[in-house]
């Protein structure tokens, strides 16, 4: 499962958000019961499938002596954890801890991320777009080869 694409939505009163169409029709073609999990990382709301939860449950308990960056950030996913149902229309609620922790307000984009997607406010992706990157180094060492 691979979200790729964007879009952006307005969030509800009621911290409710609809997700584009491809998220919801990949998410309820397959994920039996349409169920998301809901957390934050790298400081944004993100969704993945319970599937994927206990993947990376059963990874992070690799980790014999994690060191306080990865304890911290191991707190911030678990404490995070909710898990929505997506709904036929594909509506999602957003809880107030995420809405806050992920600084949403009312304007935001979802964004594929390929095994995730993620959710930020408008502006901050703007801002993503507006940056410079140069990767080519890491590309290079990771012997990846982009074909464009």
């Amino acid at each position: 499962m691979k979200f790729r694409g964007h879009a952006h939505r307005s969030l509800d009163d009621k911290g409710r958000l609809i997700l584009p169409p491809e998220f919801r029709d990949l998410i309820r073609s397959g994920v039996p019961e349409a169920v998301i999990v809901l957390t934050i990382f790298d400081k944004h709301v993100i969704g993945i499938t319970p599937t994927q939860w206990a993947r990376m449950e059963d990874e992070l308990e690799k980790v014999k002596a994690p060191s306080r960056e990865l304890q911290n950030t191991i707190r911030i996913l678990y404490s995070g954890y909710t898990e929505t149902p997506v709904g036929a229309q594909g509506r999602i609620a957003i809880p107030a801890h995420l809405r806050k922790s992920g600084k949403l307000d009312k304007d935001v984009v979802v964004m594929g991320a390929g095994r995730r997607f993620e959710i930020w406010p408008a502006e901050s992706f703007e801002q993503l777009l507006d940056e410079d990157y140069d990767v080519s180094r890491e590309l290079a060492e990771n012997n990846v080869s982009l074909p464009f």
